[in-house]
């Protein structure tokens, strides 16, 4: 179990990658929602993990695993969520989802503030509006030069859905977005530079199946170079 003994330690280092969704399949991982009555099953995994994770979720479907991978940190860091949603649903008594883990976040006051960039505002609800959550619609938009200061030297915690992107990049199991992928790449350069990055992970694939896959081999050729040129920049 990763203990995380203090924050100088955790800064110096460094990333690697970790396939979260294929290391659970022994588990009863399901996909969209799990029973938090099972969490201590995923926690110990998860906590297992390396220190600075580039985690890789798979699809959408898995996304409440963020959660967890935030939960497991000792510091309470600033999210930067990528998504066409926001991920801030309310879920079934005892159970968190692919499109509820945002507002476990805060509910259970794991994080000091979350900014979305990309997600669709007709995904907005009004009982979301916590006074630090920040929202940008267009993310191809740049952001402003005063937030930038007002987040300058936070620890982040920077989470991707690939269904951010329009099509043209990647193809979702999700409604998608209109985000530009270089967009996308440099603003992940700017949080970099910005911040202190705890961990990042990435879903949004298109869920396995053989036959699609056949038929359109390009389509999980394209999800690995965009899922590649994500990683390279945390690696380099």
């Amino acid at each position: 179990m990763i203990i995380l003994k203090n924050k100088d330690k955790y800064e110096e280092s460094h990333f690697e990658i970790v396939n979260i969704v294929d290391a659970l399949k022994e588990y009863d991982v399901r996909p969209k929602y799990f029973l938090l009555n099972n969490e201590m099953i995923i926690r110990r995994f998860i906590n297992s993990l390396p220190e600075k994770c580039l985690a890789y979720l798979g699809s959408g479907d898995f996304h409440y695993l963020t959660y967890f991978l935030i939960k497991r940190l000792n510091i309470r860091p600033f999210v930067i969520l990528f998504d066409n949603h926001f991920d801030m649903n309310k879920s079934p008594q005892g159970f968190i989802t692919c499109g509820s883990w945002a507002r476990q976040c805060i509910d259970e006051n794991l994080i000091s503030g979350i900014l979305v960039i990309g997600a669709n505002k007709k995904y907005y609800f009004n009982d979301t509006r916590y006074p630090f959550m920040y929202y940008i619609e267009d993310g191809n938009k740049s952001i402003n030069t005063k937030f930038m200061r007002k987040i300058k030297g936070k620890d982040f915690y920077i989470s991707i859905d690939k269904d951010v992107l329009s099509e043209k990049y990647v193809k979702t199991n999700w409604d998608q977005g209109n985000m530009e992928l270089d967009n996308l790449l440099n603003k992940l350069k700017l949080f970099g530079k910005l911040g202190n990055v705890l961990g990042v992970d990435i879903c949004g694939d298109i869920a396995n199946n053989p036959i699609e896959d056949f038929i359109h081999p390009e389509f999980r050729k394209a999800h690995e170079e965009v899922n590649h040129k994500i990683f390279e920049i945390f690696l380099n």
